[in-house]
């Protein structure tokens, strides 16, 4: 069997150095961006709408390669691993929940079978679901369908499916600029028990006071 690149250790749990890049032929939306995120650093990507906060995510996920330069999660390019190496490095919470066919289990799983039925109910309670998920017919064999939860609860559903592998990394995507003011305390707070020991690197379209280090992308000057 292929052997897994291995996160090296003392390796900062996000690294860009000199990456150029730009999207097919178009002019560069990067131009040499380096920075480094340590390991349980909370860190936020500022910057104007399209200044190329969301590329540098792709790039760390690993969805595209840059046109010079280096990206590294805990050392290893992103673009090297499996979906289970991804999830054993980091977990990404995004804007919107996207379903996978099956049960709630499967939500949080995504048919990871390496991920334990204790990790699946550490998550939903990390994630503030644990009461919701008990009260639904089947608890979570039930099969998911659109109703079950309501807006927020997807939004925490999603962080317990990126929590469930128990990564140190977790990648925010401006998680809560759908949401309201309530729903989004509730997101906040479950956010706030998934962070603790681990690395976040986020989007936020609000900076506030606990939004750890700011990087300013696209003021290159």
């Amino acid at each position: 069997a292929e052997t897994a690149p291995q996160a090296v250790p003392g390796a900062p749990s996000v690294e860009l150095q000199n990456v150029h890049f730009g999207y097919e032929s178009d002019e560069e939306v990067l131009h040499g961006l380096s920075f480094a995120v340590q390991k349980g650093e909370q860190v936020t990507l500022t910057g104007r709408t399209g200044a190329g906060k969301s590329t540098v995510f792709k790039l760390v996920l690993g969805l595209y390669a840059p046109r010079r330069g280096t990206v590294r999660i805990q050392g290893v390019d992103p673009r090297s691993l499996t979906g289970p190496q991804r999830r054993a490095l980091y977990g990404y919470v995004e804007q919107r929940f996207h379903p996978v066919p099956g049960t709630v289990r499967d939500q949080i799983t995504l048919y990871d079978d390496t991920i334990t039925e204790g990790q699946v109910r550490r998550a939903a309670e990390l994630a503030g679901l644990a009461e919701a998920i008990g009260a639904l017919p089947q608890g979570y064999d039930t099969p998911c369908t659109p109703d079950i939860f309501s807006q927020g609860q997807w939004q925490l559903l999603s962080i317990a499916r990126a929590v469930a592998a128990d990564p140190k990394l977790l990648l925010l995507d401006e998680i809560t600029a759908n949401l309201d003011a309530e729903t989004e305390r509730a997101v906040l707070r479950a956010l706030k028990r998934a962070a603790a020991d681990r690395t976040v690197l986020s989007i936020s379209h609000r900076v506030g006071a606990d939004t750890g280090r700011l990087i300013p992308i696209g003021e290159e000057s």
